[in-house]
């Protein structure tokens, strides 16, 4: 038997694909196009035993499906401005209305939308039913090791369990994350059997480890305006939010989403710096004038007493312990040591050593060089008959719902381009 269509993964990307090569009400609510219902037939191969396995663990179990705010700063690539050829502004409604034809009520929470259930077991159920409704086949436990065009321009497909020969190839195999979940590189061995460049996976949207030793600030959370520099302090990246401090590593959202850049100059062998900024809305000038003022109305008062109206105490006793001094009460500092204090809340540095492993990053940074995708189609320009979508490809999306929007709307692209044809 010769499928129309094989998809390599079920997860977000590749389940998309399936739907919409195959479902004609889709087709005709997307691409505003009146067609008859083409019977295709649509194989899906899974290495897991459950079909997606990482929807399950997406937004904390809550599944971010999408979100409304949208600048160049969302997606990173080496190919920088691909992703936007791919995905636009208005996009996050086309997930939202993809779902709900799906069957899935999606609710708004600040321009983060997910499903009213907030259970992304709602999602995965969803998808499964209209998979069944379209007589796609799911094979689940089976791994996709070879991939090769025959003379007559179809393909074959060898998995661990035997061989399949389809018309059309979707590769959604998704990236090195979470390997517990299912995260894998084996969708880089078929780029490499079809002559397509790509970059190795590395760890994304991650925690970033630290040389300095601040055992004492485990637990701590605290908003800050995050720089990384590179060695001669220019700035390659800057966000704000909340850091969480663990034993040896940076955390939290704005950590995550800064990863991608940290973890691309350390690859690079550079030098990187997280630079924290405590009190953004206070300029070092200000900052300073208060602790003359504060020193001048309470010279008795201890120097963690100085700090604690502005940092959590116990970053106030890390900043004190970097300064060495002796010192204890404020009355005993003078105005080049207040400086000094102001400038270490302004300026509180940590030198990263590396990311987090594969194991506990969200997605993966690499993946099929999108020079060699057509962004309308996610079709490879070389390639015919043969797709790449999702994590596959070479980019990923700060946290928020934007990875899980590029998986459906890659996965839409591919998936009408497919319906299309003849």
């Amino acid at each position: 038997m010769i499928y129309d269509l094989i998809v390599a993964g079920a997860g977000a990307s590749g389940m998309t694909a399936a739907i919409c090569a195959t479902d004609a009400d889709i087709y005709k609510q997307f691409q505003h196009k009146a067609d008859q219902t083409r019977k295709r037939s649509v194989l899906i191969i899974e290495k897991n035993k459950k079909i997606g396995k990482k929807l399950y663990a997406t937004g904390n179990g809550r599944c971010n499906l999408s979100n409304s705010s949208f600048c160049l700063e969302c997606y990173n690539s080496k190919n920088e401005f691909f992703p936007y050829k791919v995905i636009g502004a208005k996009d996050y409604q086309i997930v939202n209305q993809f779902a709900e034809q799906l069957g899935v009520a999606v609710s708004d929470e600040h321009g983060y939308y997910y499903p009213m259930s907030r259970q992304a077991s709602t999602i995965v159920w969803a998808f499964n039913d209209r998979l069944k409704k379209n007589q796609i086949q799911i094979h689940t436990g089976e791994i996709v090791i070879g991939l090769e065009e025959q003379s007559d321009h179809t393909y074959c497909i060898q998995t661990d369990q035997g061989q399949y020969y389809a018309r059309n190839i979707v590769l959604a195999c998704g990236g090195a994350a979470a390997p517990a979940l299912g995260g894998t590189d084996a969708g880089c061995s078929l780029l490499d059997q079809l002559g397509i460049p790509y970059y190795p996976f590395q760890p994304a949207l991650c925690k970033l480890q630290v040389k300095e030793k601040m055992s004492g600030l485990a637990g701590v959370r605290s908003k800050a305006l995050v720089t990384v520099m590179d060695a001669s302090s220019e700035i390659h990246a800057q966000e704000f939010g909340e850091v969480q401090f663990t034993g040896q590593s940076l955390s939290g959202i704005v950590i995550f989403n800064l990863s991608h850049t940290a973890g691309e100059m350390l690859q690079d062998g550079e030098s990187v710096s997280l630079c924290l900024d405590l009190v953004p809305d206070i300029n070092e000038a200000d900052l300073y004038m208060h602790f003359r003022k504060f020193r001048t109305n309470n010279p008795e008062r201890s120097l963690q007493a100085c700090l604690n109206g502005f940092v959590h105490e116990k970053l106030a006793t890390y900043i004190l312990e970097q300064c060495r001094w002796k010192q204890e009460r404020i009355s005993e500092l003078n105005d080049v040591e207040l400086q000094k204090l102001a400038d270490q809340i302004k300026k509180l540095t940590f030198h990263v050593t590396a990311t987090a492993g594969a194991e506990d990053a969200q997605v993966s940074r690499g993946g099929a060089d999108t020079r060699f995708i057509d962004p309308e189609t996610m079709k490879l320009t070389v390639q015919e008959h043969v797709y790449v979508i999702g994590e596959l490809l070479d980019t990923d999306g700060i946290c928020g719902g934007y990875n899980l929007m590029w998986a459906v709307i890659t996965g839409m692209k591919a998936g009408f381009s497919i319906y299309d044809s003849n």
